[in-house]
This record gives C-alpha cells, structure tokens and sequence, in this order.
C-alpha cells in the first residue's frame, strides 16, 4: 500500500507542475521563448548576472530552473518507488546515466541515437513492467523520469533549432506529462487503495468509453491550441466571435485563418461532450461519492473555458485572460485523465455482482 507521505511528496510535485505549465505558458504568450540563444547554459553561464531582473530572462530562464526543480523531484519518486522493490544497483545508476548521455546527445545533435536510445528505453521498461510484474506506481514513476528527460530535450531542440512544430510538441506533452503527475498522485491515495465503484458490465462499457473519448477530445483541443499559440503569436488571425474573418466556414487556405476557425467551434463542441460526460459521470460515481467532486467542477468549468477563450480574442490575447485559459484547459485535460484512471482503473471498478459474468 502506497505510504501517505509518498502521496503527500506526489501533491507536492503536482502542485509544482501547476506553477511550470503557468510559467511555460506566459513564455510562449510574451513570446519569450528564445530569449535565451543557447541551452542547457543561458549566455554561456548557469546564471547571467542580474537574469532575473530582466523580464524575458526571467520568464525563459526562470521556467528552465522550475523544470529543473520539477526534474529532480520526479527524480526523487522514482527512487522511492524503486528503493520499496528490491532494487538493483545497475538499473537505478544506468537509467540516469543513459538520461544524462540521452541528453548529452541532443545537444550534440545526434538525434538519430538519440532517437534509438529513447526507443530502446521504452522498450525496456514495457519488458520490465510486464515481465517483473511491477506494481503500478513502480511503473507510472519510471515513466514519468523518462518523460522529464524526453521533455527537457524537446525544451532544449526548441531553442537550438528554433523550430515551431517542436515548441508545439514541447507544450503538449508537457500536458501530458501533468496528466501523469495527476494519475501517479491519484494512484498513491486512499481513494485508489480504498475506494469501491460498483457499476454493471453495461455502465461500466459506457463509463470507460465516453471518458476515454472524451480525453482525446480535449487533448485534440489542447493540440489545437498549442498550435495557435505557437504560430499566431502576436496577433490573432481574426477578431471576430462567431465568425472567422467575416466567414462561417472559411477555406482551408490560409491556414492560420482556418486553425483559429477549428479551434473556436471544436472547443463549443468538446465543451458540449464534457457536459454530457459530467452529467452521466455524476450518475457512475454514485458509489464513490469522493470523485463525484471530479464531475462537478467539469460541469462549471467548459463555460468558463469558452468565456476566457471569447475575452482572448475581445483583448486581443491578453496576458493574463490568456494565460488563465491555458491552465482551465489543462484542468480540464486533468480532471478528465482521473475519470479515465477511475473507470479503467481495475482496483477500483468492478461489475455488480448481480450483473456479472458468471465465468
């Protein structure tokens, strides 16, 4: 059973996790994100003098030493989770010395073995997993330092290449990666050790579809987004609410005009799913009256994710309505991410057992 100072250390990093994806995003909203020409130095030193009196400074470097931070504690869940089970010396030394020599190489530009590496480690730890029969947060902790370091390379392709597609998938699977720190908190909590969900094989179909799909769809959103943001970065494309340049459907060409449209409607529709979701959610976790909360803040939060997105475009991407739409989308995407932990998860949903298949 998880320990509750583990539990207490992951709420603590996840809380952390908040205060990065906040400063990530005013880096991309005050277009800031190379402000430092180099990495992992800034100017060539650890720390230019008097970096965080200078505003661009303070929000680049500045985010780089709270993912830092971020690093080193994952770092830490990983061994904890890793001293519990018998550990072996040469894997808790080799995975960070292959995360160090991983980034060693994106840095040099050798992608190509960098690319094997990461695919080879993937590989490894699905073998282990499955092979070893880790328990769940063995694993989740070992995914979650592979992606810190996965992300601190993209962080640092982004500067060294200045390429837009890589700064969009720096922002998304940093959303992901949040949505990890969520599952690994939720994992090590009473109400995952705990908790029953009783549903029929038919409710529980349901439940497990509609929470899945609507994941995706809200990530589609986020990618939608990150997209804009990193590409329509001081102005939007167009200004007006309902419309897109004056057109209900306009033409795939230019494409900023077209991705702005797509993000405006597809968020109207995924904030209808999440409703319905909600509503249904509320219904499921009849049994589990501590996550029914859970669905009770998706059913206020779509309305106010389409207010804040209405006033980014009325104030003309505004630091602070901007940023505040960023993190209520990845609050969105997390709360989401604990309904699919929660009806996929097999600790806690089991079938009635007048519904259940008598095999």
């Amino acid at each position: 059973m998880p320990s509750r100072a583990f539990h207490r250390y992951s709420l603590f990093t996840l809380a952390v996790g908040v205060v990065l994806v906040w400063w990530g995003a005013a880096v991309t909203t005050e277009d800031v994100g190379l402000a430092v020409p180099d990495w992992p130095l800034c100017y060539g030193r650890v720390n230019p003098e008097g970096w965080y009196t200078v505003p661009a400074l303070l929000l680049e470097h500045g985010h780089r030493w709270i993912a830092t931070t971020i690093g080193f504690l994952v770092l830490g869940m990983y061994y904890w989770q890793f001293a519990k089970f018998r550990p072996g010396l040469v894997e808790g030394v080799g995975i960070v010395l292959c995360a160090f020599g991983f980034l060693v190489l994106i840095y040099m530009g050798a992608l190509v073995m960098a690319a094997v590496i990461a695919v080879l480690g993937l590989a490894w730890l699905v073998m282990k997993w499955y092979v070893q029969r880790w328990p769940l947060l063995r694993g989740l902790t070992t995914l979650a330092l592979m992606l810190v370091v996965f992300q601190a390379s993209l962080g640092g392709l982004r500067v060294l290449k200045m390429s837009d597609p890589l700064g969009v998938t720096h922002g998304t699977l940093g959303q992901l990666f949040f949505c990890l720190l969520v599952f690994i908190a939720f994992a090590s909590s009473r109400t995952w050790t705990d908790g029953r969900l009783v549903l029929t094989i038919k409710e529980a179909a349901q439940a497990r579809f509609w929470t899945l799909a609507l994941f995706f769809a809200v990530f589609g959103q986020l990618v939608l987004g990150a997209t804009l943001r990193h590409t329509q970065r001081l102005h939007l494309a167009a200004s007006d609410i309902l419309t897109t340049k004056g057109q209900w459907l306009p033409p795939t060409s230019p494409a900023d005009v077209f991705l702005l449209f797509a993000h405006k409607y597809w968020g109207f529709t995924v904030a209808l799913l999440i409703l319905f979701v909600a509503v249904r959610s509320r219904r499921w976790l009849v049994t589990l009256p501590t996550m029914r909360p859970v669905a009770t803040l998706l059913m206020i939060m779509p309305t106010i994710q389409v207010a804040l997105g209405i006033f980014v475009i009325l104030t003309g991407k505004s630091f602070w309505v901007t940023n505040f739409h960023v993190l209520n989308g990845l609050a969105l995407l997390a709360l989401t991410s604990l309904l699919v932990a929660t009806f996929w998860g097999d600790k806690l949903t089991r079938a009635d057992e007048g519904e259940a298949d008598p095999a």
